[in-house]
């Protein structure tokens, strides 16, 4: 935790041109608590207008809806914080492939679950930060530049080192 998965996911989300590029885009926060029904709710939430009615929906309904939603558009969802595989196996089936370059992307802690959900492309797995960028990324966030006064080098290089390269840490 701390890499910065989610980081580095929202800036390919939020980027103009994925904003563009794809007709339809949902953002869901799975977590270790995840429902299937839940998970269709906010994706659904995120691109349709959602009613009274849709919450009297059964959970079979709810996964068509996504899919007819989806179907024939070019749609980038972003599942963020999938704990197991279980995650993905109940909402996969409302993603249809139209080979349009739809996309899901994906992120956990775990490796097994990227893998597992890859469609046969290795999953990008996040690395802490080298001291520098490390030391870095606590200048900027915390100075505003890169550099630290020179009375603080010393204090600064403790600090960076007890965060471990976690760029949540820092």
């Amino acid at each position: 935790g701390g890499v910065g998965k989610t980081t580095l996911a929202r800036k390919v989300y939020d980027d103009i041109y994925m904003e563009h590029h794809f007709y339809v885009r949902a953002w869901i926060t799975v977590s270790q608590m995840h429902q299937h029904r839940g998970m269709l709710l906010g994706i659904l939430r995120c691109f349709s207008l959602v009613n009274d009615y849709t919450y009297l929906k059964s959970t079979e309904q709810l996964a068509e809806q996504v899919y007819r939603s989806l179907k024939g558009r070019r749609y980038l969802i972003a599942m963020d914080d999938v704990w197991d595989t279980t995650a993905w196996d109940v909402v996969k089936r409302s993603f249809p492939d139209d080979k349009n370059g739809s996309r899901v992307i994906l992120t956990s802690r775990l490796a097994n679950v990227g893998i597992y959900a890859s469609s046969g492309s290795p999953p990008h797995y996040m690395r802490c930060l080298s001291v520098d960028r490390s030391l870095k990324l606590f200048n900027l966030k915390v100075f505003g530049r890169e550099n630290c006064p020179l009375e603080l080098e010393k204090a600064t290089k403790q600090i960076v080192g007890k965060c471990q390269g976690l760029p949540l840490a820092l």
